[in-house]
């Protein structure tokens, strides 16, 4: 069995599209599209699995890049969830400041002996 990603895809399809369009080069044992499960909605990419290794290489060779309702087709070689590369971490994180510290206000310790602020009762206006 060969599991097959296919990236890009065009937001309508389907995944008896995804078995109709891999069954032209062998017997394909599982097709799924991937969608939001909030939105329903297709993520643009799906799995195909295929029984041959060869019909498999065959059809990636002849999809790969195909132009399908305007975009561009990315298929390849499903690789394993574990031996994936780690996504670039766009977000950059914030440097932690801690502000200097007010010597007047008294502080407590937490149970996790993390310094707290003790709140004072308000003043009345008179």
């Amino acid at each position: 069995m060969t599991n097959i990603f296919i990236a890009n895809l065009d937001f309508d399809i389907s995944s008896d599209d995804l078995r109709a369009t891999f069954s032209q080069f062998g017997t394909v044992s599982y097709a799924h599209v991937v969608y939001d499960n909030k939105t329903k909605k297709s993520k643009g990419y799906g799995y195909v699995e295929m029984e041959d290794a060869d019909q498999a290489i065959n059809a990636i060779k002849a999809l790969n890049g195909m132009d399908v309702n305007g975009r561009e087709l990315d298929v390849k070689i499903a690789s394993p969830k574990g031996s994936r590369p780690k996504p670039n971490n766009t977000k950059k994180e914030k440097p932690k400041f801690e502000k200097p510290r007010n010597n007047n206000v008294k502080t407590v310790k937490d149970a996790e002996d993390k310094p707290r602020r003790v709140l004072r009762p308000r003043r009345k206006n008179m």
